[in-house]
């Protein structure tokens, strides 16, 4: 997390997190815990009577995009890498839900090795939307090795299980895991849970963070030292170098939450 004097932001993995540490190393008033830290993890309650509590949000498509090829990079360095490849059976990471036996299952007889092939080339539109696949796909979830293996709704996509753990209290948030609720119930609770009250776009970055230093009288500091990320750059050139139009659609399906919240316009149509 960054905190400062009376503002604090949640860092949401590859929406730009890096570019803003850099940037606030330049004040010595302004406070970098753990990177990607949450609230629940942080413990400072207290944080949530900040006037400013931050998140920050990033275009569905480049954010698939951008975490795939992050981890083509890092490999073990990378959560979701970790994630796919390993056997994940310790009893903190289990739910006791109707979804445990066939989770158990998966982890014991999953091919590691082929899973592993699909972060070997960070240009592979084959490996990339084969990612996506397990990803997206509702019969493949046990693999993913996470908490969210437990998620019992269909069409909650990853991306927006991860913006909720991000950005609402846990205790509130584990109603994701309960099959008694709809889908659209557990949308409408959590975000009346978001302890995060304003958000930056990743596309908008730069300016959206001057924009906030100067109505909260902060000096603005050197933009230099950002290292900006390229993925949105390699979206606009050419989207159907990466995805496939299947895809793109259950994206907009799972993920509907995050294009609606934020005003993302979806593709599909225009494919």
């Amino acid at each position: 997390m960054i905190i400062g004097k009376n503002f604090f932001i949640t860092e949401m993995p590859k929406t730009g997190t890096t570019f803003l540490r850099n940037y606030f190393t330049q004040y010595n008033n302004v406070e970098l815990t753990i990177h990607h830290e949450t609230l629940n993890e942080n413990k400072r309650y207290d944080l949530l009577d900040f006037t400013n509590r931050i998140g920050i949000v990033r275009n569905p498509y480049e954010w698939y995009l951008s975490l795939w090829k992050w981890s083509c990079k890092e490999k073990k360095g990378s959560p979701i890498y970790n994630d796919l490849i390993s056997i994940r059976l310790k009893l903190r990471r289990l739910k006791l839900n109707n979804r445990i036996f066939s989770y158990i299952l998966t982890q014991v007889t999953k091919d590691r090795k082929k899973l592993k092939t699909l972060f070997n080339d960070v240009n592979s539109k084959k490996n990339f939307n084969k990612f996506l696949d397990i990803m997206l796909n509702f019969n493949k979830r046990y693999l993913i090795s996470s908490e969210y293996s437990f998620v019992p709704f269909e069409n909650l996509g990853y991306m927006t299980y991860i913006f909720f753990s991000q950005n609402v209290l846990r205790k509130n948030y584990n109603i994701m895991y309960d099959s008694r609720y709809k889908l659209l119930d557990v949308l409408k609770y959590n975000n009346s849970k978001l302890y995060t009250n304003k958000f930056l776009k990743t596309e908008k970055l730069n300016s959206s963070l001057k924009k906030f230093l100067q109505m909260n009288n902060f000096q603005i500091k050197s933009f230099d030292i950002l290292n900006k990320n390229s993925t949105p750059k390699l979206l606009n050139k050419n989207l159907k170098k990466f995805f496939l139009k299947k895809n793109i659609l259950l994206i907009e399906k799972k993920d509907d939450y995050i294009f609606k919240k934020f005003g993302y316009k979806k593709i599909y149509k225009m494919f």
